[in-house]
């Protein structure tokens, strides 16, 4: 019966949350819970003025109606009247309990609800400046009004004792009343905080996923566009031989998942050699060693990755019955990166050295890697290298090139 009633106070206190901000979705359920609140409060009176007997039938009346409109603030609020709900919560409550005073007197206590309902009007009205002072000045009028205008015993005569039960009883229930919506309220804004951490956490890590963390840091302290200028960085690219061939056999969901297998491998052996991840275009797959922390190592850390590479492909394709080959080229030298543009941002390169790579993937040959000049002479005293000879490259000339072996032991 608890884990029903719990139930059934979430799904009320939900009405019309679909679809809104967080803030408004705190606001929505804090005028639910407290429509609820007042409606269990109204049948409560109801009760009471029914054993009291026929004398209390205009009291009991009175709460009748208040409880009516409480369950119009309900329908308002599901049916996205916000505003609304808000206003027939508010009105009904204060003009229910400035009645009901007039006809009990002060004795009774009920002008302390007065100071609980200018609270909520702060709370649910925080952003509608004119309807938050307008309520709360109707609580409070409502308050003075009672202390000094409505008489002490009103026009029922009531016992002493059940005066001050019910004095001290509405002094309480304020009480009990305030600590539950001020608990409701901080709860909803924990639960919003949370939540809005989690998001931020994940997009956060969608953006480390697309940029560097010392580029996503300045984007977002600056918004400008960033362009940096690197001195000696190594570019890889890779291209896998036979793609275009398989993709003709297999589904869009298999060539996608074979895809994402293999480039995710190079993923991480790109991070754990502290390589940055550039790019992918098609079956091409583009890395830099260098930037955007500068590091003395970045040729030679970028041979053992295109060796891995090599490797790792081959793994695949024995696993998976593949049979794909890749071609890897290597540059070393200058380049510009940065991220330009309004939308869709990426980490991306420029200058020779980004279109020499380029050229040694594209004139290279499968199960090769294919290095320039500058890159064999950095690693001919690590690793072991086979002279091509010299060969006419697109837009380049003619150049010396090497076929990058192994790692010397």
């Amino acid at each position: 019966h608890a884990l029903a009633m719990f139930a059934l106070w979430n799904r009320i206190s939900s009405l019309g949350v679909e679809n809104q901000p967080i803030g408004e979705r705190r606001r929505i359920r804090l005028t639910n819970q407290g429509a609820v609140i007042g409606i269990v409060s109204c049948l409560g009176f109801i009760v009471g003025y029914l054993i009291a007997g026929p004398r209390f039938f205009v009291p009991m009346l009175a709460n009748v109606v208040v409880s009516a409109f409480l369950v119009i603030a309900l329908v308002l609020n599901g049916r996205k009247h916000h505003t609304q709900a808000r206003c027939a919560l508010l009105l009904s409550v204060n003009l229910g309990v400035l009645f009901a005073s007039a006809m009990l007197g002060r004795q009774v206590g009920y002008h302390y609800y007065f100071f609980l309902f200018g609270m909520v009007s702060f709370l649910l009205f925080e952003e509608q400046r004119t309807l938050k002072w307008t309520f709360a000045s109707l609580s409070a009028v409502c308050c003075v009004a009672v202390v000094s205008v409505a008489s002490d015993e009103g026009y029922f005569d009531i016992m002493p004792q059940l005066a001050r039960g019910l004095s001290a009883g509405s002094a309480i229930a304020v009480t009990g009343t305030v600590m539950l919506i001020v608990h409701l309220f901080t709860r909803e804004t924990t639960l919003a905080e949370a939540s809005l951490a989690k998001e931020h956490a994940r997009s956060e890590k969608l953006l480390l996923n697309i940029l560097p963390l010392a580029i996503s840091t300045r984007l977002k302290a600056h918004g400008d566009p960033i362009a940096d200028g690197f001195a000696n960085v190594t570019v890889l690219f890779a291209d896998l031989v036979g793609f275009t061939e398989l993709s003709q056999r297999l589904s869009p969901q298999n060539l996608v998942r074979m895809l994402n297998h293999i480039f995710s491998a190079f993923d991480d052996l790109a991070e754990g050699f502290g390589i940055e991840k550039i790019k992918t275009i098609g079956d091409c797959y583009m890395v830099a060693a260098g930037l955007p922390a500068p590091r003395g190592d970045h040729v030679e850390v970028m041979a053992r990755m295109a060796l891995r590479m090599r490797d790792t492909l081959e793994r695949i394709n024995t696993e998976h019955g593949y049979a794909l080959r890749i071609r890897i080229g290597l540059h070393t030298g200058p380049v510009v990166a940065g991220v330009i543009g309004k939308s869709k941002f990426i980490y991306d390169l420029w200058g020779d050295t980004v279109n020499t790579a380029s050229r040694m993937e594209s004139s290279g040959t499968e199960q090769h890697i294919h290095i320039t000049k500058a890159v064999h002479e950095h690693l001919e005293s690590s690793f072991v290298t086979e002279a091509r000879g010299a060969i006419t490259v697109k837009g380049k000339g003619e150049m010396e090139t090497y076929w990058l072996l192994r790692e010397k032991a």
